[in-house]
């Protein structure tokens, strides 16, 4: 009896010690808070890191045109990003020439 009881024990405490170091690596390595997004020189708006900006612009009613619903396959939904959004999707090579991606263009579904 003590020694299931002793591993019933020892079980659980190596269970809450790696969710206890998984919600540490958490921390340090996912972004988190919100971004910042400037609308046109005229519009500020507030969303979460990590979402999609297609998504973010259709939370604050600003509807961008996308046929695929956020596939990356229509390339519909076409903007320009004056700074941030990381480096351009595979996804996006096939909609987007290389004078258009210097130029700051990429699909609001795939930023």
């Amino acid at each position: 009896m003590l020694e299931i009881a002793l591993g019933i024990i020892i079980f659980t405490f190596i269970v809450i010690a790696l969710v206890f170091v998984i919600i540490g690596a958490k921390s340090q390595l996912v972004a988190s808070g919100d971004v910042e997004i400037l609308i046109n020189d005229e519009k500020k708006i507030h969303v979460p890191v990590g979402g999609k900006l297609l998504t973010a612009l259709a939370d604050h009613g600003l509807f961008v045109p996308s046929a695929c619903g956020g596939g990356g396959t229509c390339a519909q939904c076409k903007v320009k990003i004056n700074s941030g959004g990381g480096e351009i999707l595979p996804t996006e090579l096939g909609h987007i020439t290389k004078r258009e991606a210097a130029e700051g263009e990429r699909l609001s579904c795939q930023v």
